[in-house]
């Protein structure tokens, strides 16, 4: 018999215990010992030691694993986020989209003394996610990126002349739609056993794209998936489905959860609020930033990081910041202009013999969308 109090455990477990994976799987991340640099919150933050992050890295996961241990335990859960929140202020490149969601799960658990609220923000943060998600994919640059060049051509074999076919290329429109509309299934639909199942089945086909069974690519989102998956069977597949109440959402102290959840991420469509935390994932239409480097005779420690097929910087010496990332910490950067300015002055203190110029481009990605930028 699943009661709210076992269904609280084990949603707890589970996020604790896939936490843990994604951050052995990015653990250089959480190091400050690396090429990429750090970019913390504030200055404050800038000259931190190596062993303090370290410290917060092996505090972080031995606190999770107690709380896998010990799920009602708010201490140990109010520790983890403590230390989680500390970590994230040394370097912002840590926001990542599964460490916000975990940590607001963590937080729930922490302020709501009722299950049934932690429950209900645990659903209402479900539908947030997928809703924004779907409809953060409907533009040309999922279609592009995604659609076409990593479903089709790279995961399904598909030909050049088959992908320019206006149906196929338009089709992948129903994916960003899919996950909406799940969104919507979650809180308006009776059969929600029904959605819930939908909803497995994409995580299910992300988990196939993603490993190395299909590109073999972005790898830690993989646990992050693998939890959705569990966390959409604890919830509408054990004896009784779990109901969402939309007005005990804002139900006391519990409006501040709302307006950041529900609220502040609308204003992302505006160009208002961080991609991140707005949950806008894979929309293939995000800033991108170059680094093209003019002695790279200098700058072999670079080596691994330079683009080896043609960029739209016009740069023979091109390092796409996503790609070094991606290679040396398995996280995509913190997609804002302001960090990619911070990562530009950073560059330029730590490796002042390597002349360089930047490059921020806006989606399309051509050559007139390139600007150069400066301090």
């Amino acid at each position: 018999m699943f009661t709210q109090n076992l269904k609280v455990n084990y949603l707890l477990k589970i996020t604790a215990l896939f936490w843990i994976i994604t951050k052995i799987i990015s653990y250089k991340l959480w190091l400050s010992n690396r090429l990429f640099p750090l970019i913390p919150v504030a200055d404050f933050f800038d000259n931190c030691p190596n062993w303090l992050h370290l410290s917060l890295y092996i505090l972080g996961m031995c606190s999770m694993f107690f709380v896998f241990l010990f799920p009602s335990n708010r201490i140990i859960i109010g520790f983890t986020i403590g230390i989680e929140l500390l970590s994230c202020l040394l370097d912002i490149n840590r926001w990542q989209p599964y460490q916000y969601h975990f940590i607001l799960i963590f937080c729930f658990a922490f302020f709501f003394r009722k299950q049934k609220s932690f429950l209900n923000y645990f659903v209402f943060l479900l539908i947030v996610i997928y809703a924004n998600s779907g409809l953060h994919k409907l533009n040309g640059g999922f279609l592009f990126y995604v659609w076409e060049n990593l479903i089709l051509k790279q995961l399904l074999g598909f030909k050049s002349d088959q992908i320019s076919n206006t149906f196929i290329h338009y089709l992948g429109l129903s994916l960003g739609l899919f996950e909406f509309i799940g969104a919507l299934g979650l809180l308006f639909f009776k059969n929600k056993k029904m959605v819930a199942a939908l909803l497995i089945a994409m995580h299910l086909f992300i988990l196939v794209l993603l490993s190395p069974l299909g590109v073999n690519h972005n790898s830690v989102v993989l646990p992050w998936n693998f939890a959705m998956i569990i966390f959409l069977l604890v919830l509408y597949f054990t004896n009784e489905t779990t109901s969402f109440k939309f007005k005990e959402l804002i139900d006391g102290y519990q409006i501040v959860f709302f307006i950041l959840i529900g609220v502040l991420p609308l204003l992302n469509f505006f160009g208002l609020y961080d991609n991140y935390l707005s949950f806008n994932l894979y929309s293939g239409n995000l800033q991108k930033m170059y680094i093209c480097v003019e002695n790279r005779g200098e700058a072999s420690q670079f080596e691994p990081y330079f683009s080896k097929n043609k960029t739209v910087v016009d740069c023979s010496n091109a390092i796409l910041l996503s790609n070094w990332s991606v290679n040396e910490l398995n996280v995509f950067p913190y997609p804002e202009k302001r960090v990619y300015l911070k990562i530009m002055q950073k560059w330029k203190a730590q490796n002042p013999t390597i002349a360089a110029k930047f490059y921020l481009v806006n989606y399309p990605y051509h050559k007139k969308n390139c600007v150069q930028i400066d301090e």
